[in-house]
């Protein structure tokens, strides 16, 4: 798709975006702090702070504005109308116990990996992504384990829209390379993130499945790659985290 083949955007829709990211960032901005960031008048964010404040998207909290609390309940709505969410919050659970580390569920969605539900030990060590972050696919092995199931043709959307850009030493930039350790996925049943979106944390991952094999999600445990060794893997993780995999599309199937 060129240039001239793009689909038309709205800018009004596009600023009102913006500061919605920008206060999901930041947590909270006054006029000023906004109108400077997104390089606007103050008079034009005023107009679109008192809209998007009356449609109850955002609030005035003493001399800034942050978030409204209306984002709980779409959350929520959200979150019930995943398909495998209630399926798999148990398991999920049940993981991370199992494992003594973070276990987590994750959906795909356009061309960006989301992180939707998360449960951890006491052992496990803290993330630096949040509940409804994007990431890119490629260097998590949520989003190898979900690609790896997906038509060619979406794979290289995946890739066109994102590339391949590097984030640790680790992260494999190469289309070729990719597509390789894609191959290796379909081969093990299940990817492995090797400290390629964030150093020194590995990651084994699978996706959940239907009978006719469409993609629903993925399940996957992480913790610090001297605990994720390959021994641990091949003996431990592998065999739980597929059973709790079995487990979830089943359930799904049913609920």
């Amino acid at each position: 798709m060129n240039a001239d083949d793009k689909p038309r955007t709205i800018r009004a829709v596009e600023r009102a975006s913006r500061i919605i990211q920008a206060l999901e960032d930041e947590g909270q901005l006054t006029l000023t702090e906004i109108s400077n960031r997104l390089d606007v008048s103050k008079s034009t964010v005023h107009t679109y702070l008192h809209t998007l404040s009356q449609e109850g998207f955002i609030a005035k909290h003493n001399d800034g504005y942050r978030l409204s609390l209306r984002y709980l309940s779409l959350s929520e709505q959200v979150k019930n109308r995943i398909d495998i969410y209630e399926a798999a919050q148990h398991e999920i659970d049940v993981l991370a116990e199992k494992t003594n580390e973070r276990a987590q569920l994750a959906k795909l969605e356009e061309n960006s990996v989301i992180y939707i539900y998360r449960s951890k030990s006491e052992n496990a060590i803290p993330t630096t992504l949040s509940i409804g972050q994007y990431v890119y696919p490629h260097s998590t092995a949520a989003g190898k384990s979900m690609l790896a199931y997906l038509p060619d043709h979406r794979v290289d959307e995946v890739i066109e829209a994102n590339g391949l850009p590097q984030q640790t030493e680790n992260t494999i930039t190469e289309v070729t390379d990719f597509k390789a350790d894609l191959r290796r996925v379909r081969e093990l049943g299940y990817a492995i993130g090797d400290g390629e979106r964030l150093r020194g944390i590995r990651c084994i991952a699978t996706p959940i499945r239907t009978d006719s094999g469409r993609v629903l999600g993925s399940i996957g445990v992480s913790g610090p790659s001297r605990r994720m060794s390959d021994e641990r893997i091949e003996s431990e993780l592998r065999d739980l985290l597929l059973q709790s995999a079995n487990v979830i599309e089943v359930n799904a199937k049913f609920s």
